[in-house]
């Protein structure tokens, strides 16, 4: 057996998915002839995220295995690549592999250390010298795009849950979080400067745990040296610190198709839809994989519109039947009954479909009456009496779904949780009134109350510095020049403001190593960092990677306070409204069960 850890290529070192890829392939590589690939659940996610079947397959892979699965045939002429978290569970499938092999030789690929212990198991199993080769390959995490990426939990609602009667549970999504974010670590070559949420005790213990890991416990291995600057921040958040943006309505691409469909790994389920064709059950939204998505996973919805329909003519022009589509439904119905599929009319029939579930969800629920009133509470002055007409107005009108008057009054409510209690008692009496599962308001009771002003450290709604009051009043002037339904800026894009200024408040956001990592001293302002990395405990959102990579994008033409710097956005998940309450909602319920 041999061990190592390969770091990626200095060429998109700070890509997170061409990280990922130079592993899969190196790995794939590196072990040359007909192959088989042994994949856990997890690892399973993290490379579909960033390979598609059609590249493993030109890699000579012959199958693609899930470990935990049911044990198939003996086939000596495979070689087994497997790419596995270093898991009690794995090493234990392992072993039980190399009692009984069912292919020619063994290359392992953990994605995180290994303890040495586990090792020796794995060296006193295989008497039959099966396994080639053991090396650490540093991906412990998924790829959702090049700067956001995710360390899912088994269970999401645990990245909230509180700690007094749940310890072994959060201990769990701790020691996940640990794993996931110090292999990011390693697959970059930096040791991150850890600053956490003053107030959240998750925050708290998970960067404490980090902090351990990386410099005391492991404190050789995550010692790259110095580059002569200041070392990475690595912003550790609490997503109750923010519940708005993760409640509103969104309308470019890939968010809306997440707040509307939902987004899982990369991908759409959308065998809900009448008629879709078995092939098409399961949409992959990859930037990696889809130009179409790549240009367009940012525009609004009316760009897409336009977008979408430059498909389909170019489509209709391919097979000499151009015309002139009116609506989304002539698209799909042309799309639809196009013969001889090629790999551009299977893109267009996906756009085509995924905007036609938008446009009738926009329709249906009067989405453009909803969210207009959302940004308005949301990013307006304050203004109590025009918002709770507004809303009122919304929430006592039946046609609109209950969970979007639902999403309306915790907005409100979130808004005035101080002047508003009169007109919040008389929105939920409606909400009452009209049949409303006590448990749904129960539920928004309970976000109130774990979200409330007094636990917050953002200043999500820009109303508590009299900079923002003026910023907040400035935008109220402007309203006609921005779109009414895009005004909303997630208040993470101010943040990674001062993270790059070196202007975090340490009363907020206190630091884990006190003594300070950049080698200064005394009352000498700390360098401002080249990369800033932000991760969310409970998600991140979609309005939130696409700031972020906006961001990015600046930096790269050196415009503006980003110039030079690398963002990084990751999570436990990636929310959208219905996941946030439905993560706050198990909350409630343990916590009930609990008592």
């Amino acid at each position: 057996m041999s061990g190592g850890a390969p770091g990626p290529s200095s060429a998109g070192a700070q890509d997170l998915v061409a990280v990922l890829r130079s592993y899969v392939d190196r790995m794939l590589r590196e072990v040359p002839g007909m192959k088989v690939l042994l994949l856990d659940s997890e690892t399973t996610r993290v490379v579909s995220t960033v390979f598609s079947q059609s590249e493993i397959l030109e890699q000579e892979v012959y199958l693609v295995e899930r470990l935990d699965g049911e044990s198939g045939e003996q086939l000596f002429h495979l070689k087994a690549v497997c790419f596995l978290r270093p898991t009690r569970e794995n090493i234990a499938r392992i072993r039980r592999e190399l009692r009984q092999p069912r292919f020619g030789e063994y290359h392992l690929f953990f994605t995180n250390r290994v303890e040495d212990m586990r090792l020796q198991d794995l060296a006193e199993m295989d008497v039959k010298e099966m396994v080639q080769q053991v090396q650490e390959y540093f991906g412990d995490f998924m790829a959702l795009e090049g700067h956001h990426f995710q360390v899912p939990l088994s269970r999401p609602h645990l990245a909230m849950q509180p700690f007094s009667w749940d310890f072994g549970n959060s201990s769990d999504a701790i020691s996940r979080m640990t794993e996931g974010v110090a292999s990011l670590m390693l697959s970059l070559r930096r040791r991150f400067h850890i600053r956490y949420q003053r107030g959240s005790e998750i925050c708290e213990r998970f960067a404490q745990a980090l902090h351990h890991l990386t410099a005391i416990e492991e404190q050789e291995l995550f010692d790259f040296g110095s580059r002569g600057e200041a070392p990475p921040v690595l912003l550790v958040l609490d997503r109750r610190d923010d519940p708005v943006t993760p409640l509103l309505s969104q309308w470019t691409y890939q968010a809306m198709v997440h707040e509307v469909v939902g987004i899982a790994a990369n991908r759409v389920d959308l065998r809900h839809v009448p008629g879709i064709k078995p092939e098409f059950a399961e949409a992959v939204l990859s930037a990696q994989q889809d130009p179409f998505f790549r240009t367009n996973m940012y525009s609004n919805f009316g760009d897409l519109g336009m977008a979408v329909k430059g498909l389909v003519d170019a489509a209709s022009t391919e097979h000499n039947k151009a015309r002139e589509f009116q609506t989304i439904d002539q698209m799909a119905s042309f799309i639809e009954n196009l013969p001889d599929y090629n790999h551009q009319q299977g893109v267009t029939y996906k756009h085509v479909t995924l905007m036609s579930e938008l446009s009738h969800a926009v329709e249906r629920r009067g989405l453009m009456a909803v969210s207009g009133v959302e940004q308005d509470v949301a990013c307006q002055a304050p203004s109590l009496a025009a918002h709770y007409e507004a809303v009122s107005e919304l929430v006592g009108n039946l046609a609109i779904e209950e969970r979007d008057r639902m999403r309306l009054v915790l907005l409100f409510a979130l808004r005035y949780e101080r002047d508003g209690q009169a007109q919040l008692a008389s929105l939920l009496r409606t909400l009452q009134d009209q049949g409303a599962y006590p448990q749904r308001l129960q539920l928004l009771r309970f976000v109130l109350q774990q979200c409330s002003a007094d636990k917050r450290v953002a200043d999500i709604f820009q109303d508590r510095s009299m900079s923002s009051r003026f910023a907040n009043l400035a935008k109220q002037h402007l309203k006609g020049v921005e779109n009414v339904y895009t005004q909303h800026t997630p208040p993470l894009v101010s943040l990674l403001e001062k993270a790059a200024r070196g202007k975090l408040p340490e009363q907020d956001y206190p630091r884990v190593d006190k003594g300070g990592m950049d080698g200064l001293s005394g009352q000498q302002a700390p360098r401002p960092p080249r990369m800033v990395v932000v991760f969310v405990i409970g998600g991140t959102t979609y309005e939130e990677a696409k700031a972020v990579a906006e961001l990015n994008a600046a930096g790269e033409r050196g415009e503006g306070w980003s110039s030079g710097l690398r963002l990084l956005l990751g999570g436990t998940s990636v929310q959208s409204s219905t996941s946030f309450l439905q993560d706050l909602q198990d909350v409630m319920t343990n916590e009930r069960y609990a008592r």
